[in-house]
């Protein structure tokens, strides 16, 4: 392997051509940069292929024709345009603009005059500019109305592939700041990735990536945003984020920061727990009102230099967190024949204001067609052992608390640091990506439970070294398709202590390989993708440590070092026509990460169980298939632009026991989604959203009353510049009593109402000049970050 690496490497920086080039770029007819691009050069006047290859990211092109004579003729064609050909009596400066195939564009009657959606590797693009979309206030309204994504406040997921990582203009996204300066009408298109290649990270499920227009000019630039939300039956919180940067010249001297205050529900407002052994049986019914606070703060400064060759940049992050949670249980309890009794519970979780450091560095440069880029990472965040983490259990028959008062301490230091060299750039027609990570991760916990518990404190470490290696290739087969393929290996040695001794049983190391293919074209008038990848999902830091928490005299919850990585191997298959996109997918899951609840040990007593008690746990469940159907329509009827989405997902093998009867036949589960987008007069949009869930199973979870998330908000825009911009939101104003699950086991089940109350938003910003930061660093410690 390392051989086939050094091979790779060398070829990267050997590849200098000394021949002729024939170079330009490739646009559509708005001046959007169309990559994956044919390009053919043909001798005249023999028509005689010289050469061929695709276009970059940005839409260039650079194709060596040896001692060939000008004239020649070029052609260039792309799935879902018109071909172009042209004589050329020069070798540079070439701009080559595509038009949209006629044949695509039917239906005039609901469609724009271009095509909404195109298809790129892995996943799906949505045009952006000229669409009622980019009339919007913010960019969270815009993903609201893009296909697959999911927007719940500021939190963005992809659908059925969870929690994306997001890149704008090629550059992975590290602060929640860079997402908020975008401005609507500057994006030119989305993409929603989900089945991402191998230059990202096995544990990465779905990527979306943003492009916008360049941003000329100079000077400083600003933008200055003022949320208030408040949940329905809880205090006012606010948001306050603010951004400035000065551009002279080559450099950008940046600095931007949030800080957030928020109270909500922390969690279901009801539980009824069964519990069932062969010689006990037991009902816990729990009405729960629970509060969770925190303030939230980050501070980012950089600066960044860049011209037509390289560049490079530093910044430092800055966050603060600070967070408490109260709970409070009023349980009527019922075990075997005793009285029915109510017990009250108050379960006080408090973090201390902790901070993170996050110095990064990034050098960027283009060795010819080649691009290089090298980025150094380093994440730091802690618990002051004087300060730590305390949770304090009361509870009693009545509310003065009687029966006792349990307070327990935990706490935990993390520590990483990490490099990424990534190289791009033509080869034998085609686009090769390659490049290696190297991360270090070193991380102390620490849990010290209330003596009268009697159970075991902990004390643990864990280092860990990862090294990955990865390439992919890109080129066009024909006129028609698209060829992407890539390889990544993943090397993790992991090493457990146990009071600063090396515990090999938990100590692990782990070698994957991650495959990822993708196919494209066009198939009887109708746009096709076949992709496969394989990925990982690794248990986080806290998972992984054998620290027992006390919830009630009922409940414990505790970690399992022995947790081994979740595997899944997906394949998809992506049709498109006009407005129309079908996916088909399937899943194969290996040792995926499912919580569930056993019997409690008793931990003084080997052999025994605590009567009535159960302990909540994470575990690998078997291998299990999985089949989806996802059907999205995007028509545009006049300033109306809906998308519908339906998902419906079954489970195959993922049999559960419920008591003493095995569950072999799990539910289908079905999604449906509608997002409408309004753009009104006098600069006024209007969106209104809801996602509705009747049915299903997710892993061990059944939905056993629908579940409806809604989402309205209309939004103005102010002043000559439109700078100004106000809106009000409101998101689950139908249906706020939530959505019912439950969880079965071998020994218990608990029923449980996810409630989501009504949230009311009123969000002002301005921005002015149009400058933001050119800072292209993409961090190496992500993945690590997201685990801890």
């Amino acid at each position: 392997m390392n051989k086939c690496l050094w091979s790779v490497l060398a070829m990267l920086f050997s590849v200098v051509g000394t021949a002729q080039e024939v170079r330009g770029i490739v646009e559509d007819d708005k001046g959007e940069a169309l990559s994956f691009a044919t390009v053919k050069v043909f001798s005249l006047p023999d028509s005689v292929l010289i050469t061929a290859g695709v276009t970059g990211a940005d839409g260039a092109f650079a194709l060596p024709i040896g001692n060939s004579e000008l004239p020649l003729m070029l052609k260039v064609s792309m799935v879902g345009f018109s071909e172009s050909g042209s004589e050329i009596n020069a070798l540079q400066g070439h701009r080559i603009i595509l038009q949209e195939s006629a044949t695509l564009l039917g239906e005039v009657s609901v469609t724009a005059n271009r095509i909404p959606h195109r298809m790129v590797a892995g996943g799906l693009s949505t045009s952006i500019d000229a669409t009622p979309l980019a009339q919007l206030p913010d960019v969270y309204s815009v993903l609201r109305g893009v296909p697959l994504i999911e927007v719940q406040g500021e939190a963005i997921s992809v659908t059925g592939k969870g929690t994306p990582i997001i890149y704008i203009n090629d550059r992975l996204m590290t602060n929640p700041n860079q997402l908020r300066q975008l401005k609507p009408h500057l994006i030119k298109n989305i993409e929603v990735i989900t089945n991402p290649g191998a230059r990202y990270d096995a544990t990465v499920q779905s990527v979306v990536k943003i492009y916008t227009k360049r941003e000329p000019g100079s000077g400083l630039s600003g933008n200055f945003r003022e949320q208030l939300t408040q949940q329905r039956g809880y205090r006012m919180g606010f948001g306050t984020f603010a951004g400035l940067n000065y551009r002279k010249d080559n450099w950008d001297f940046f600095v931007d920061g949030h800080y957030v205050t928020k109270e909500g529900i922390g969690g279901s407002s009801e539980g009824i727990f069964t519990g069932k052994t062969d010689n006990s049986i037991w009902i816990n019914k729990s009405q729960l009102n629970s509060t969770a606070f925190e303030k939230v703060g980050n501070v980012t400064a950089g600066i960044n230099y860049e011209d037509e060759v390289q560049s490079f940049g530093i910044k430092y992050e800055l966050g603060t967190d600070w967070d408490r949670t109260n709970i409070y249980n009023t349980m009527l309890s019922k075990l075997d024949q005793q009285p029915e009794v109510t017990i009250y519970n108050h379960n006080l979780l408090q973090s201390p204001l902790s901070q993170s450091h996050r110095p990064s560095f990034y050098y960027l440069r283009n060795f010819g067609e080649w691009r290089g880029q090298l980025d150094v990472d380093y994440y730091t965040d802690s618990t002051d052992p004087n300060n730590p983490s305390v949770q304090i259990v009361r509870e009693g028959y009545t509310l003065d608390y009687e029966l006792d008062k349990k307070r327990s301490t935990s706490g935990a230091f993390y520590s990483s640091a990490g490099t990424r060299a990534d190289f791009t750039g033509p080869l034998w027609g085609g686009s090769l990506n390659v490049g290696g990570e190297y991360s270090y991760v070193y991380n102390k916990f620490f849990s010290y439970n209330d003596a009268s518990l009697s159970l075991p404190d902990l004390e643990s470490k864990v280092q860990e070294q990862l090294v990955a290696l990865y390439f992919e290739y890109n080129r066009s087969l024909g006129e028609q398709f698209q060829l992407t393929a890539g390889l990544r290996m993943e090397h993790l040695n992991s090493r457990y202590f146990d009071k600063e001794q090396v515990d090999k049983d938990k100590s692990r190391v782990w070698t994957n390989f991650f495959p990822t293919f993708s196919l494209s074209g066009k198939l009887w008038d109708i746009n096709t993708q076949l992709s496969f990848r394989s990925s990982i999902e690794r248990p986080s830091y806290w998972q992984l440590q054998p620290q027992y928490t006390y919830i009630s005299r009922f409940e414990y919850q505790v970690g399992d070092p022995l947790l081994r990585p979740a595997i899944e191997y997906s394949t998809q298959l992506l049709l498109n026509k006009n407005w129309l996109t079908f996916i088909l997918g399937h899943g194969y899951s290996v040792d995926c990460l499912t919580q569930t609840t056993e019997l409690m040990r008793d931990l003084n007593n080997p052999g025994q169980y605590l009567p009535y008690t159960t302990v909540l746990k994470t575990i690998n469940a078997n291998p299990h298939h999985g089949l989806s159907a996802t059907l999205v329509a995007s028509p545009k009827i006049g300033w109306w632009q809906p998308t519908f989405t339906a998902m419906i997902s079954k489970m195959y093998g993922y049999d559960i026991w419920y008591f003493d009867q095995l569950i072999t036949n799990r539910k289908s589960l079905l999604v449906l989604g509608l997002q409408n987008q309004f753009a009104l007069p006098h600069d006024i949009t209007a969106s209104l959203n809801a996602q509705y869930m009747p049915f299903g199973n997710m892993d061990n979870i059944e939905i056993i009353k629908p579940g409806l998330d809604t989402y309205a908000q209309i939004s103005k825009q102010w002043l000559r510049d439109k700078s100004l911009t106000t809106s009000f939101s409101v998101s689950n104003f139908v249906n706020y009593d939530g959505m019912r699950v439950r969880i079965r086991t071998r020994h218990t089940e608990l029923n449980a109402l996810d409630y989501r109350p009504t949230t009311f938003s009123f969000t002002i910003s301005y921005r002015f000049n149009s400058t933001k930061s050119k800072y292209q660093g993409t961090g190496a410690l992500s993945e690590v970050i997201e685990r801890m």
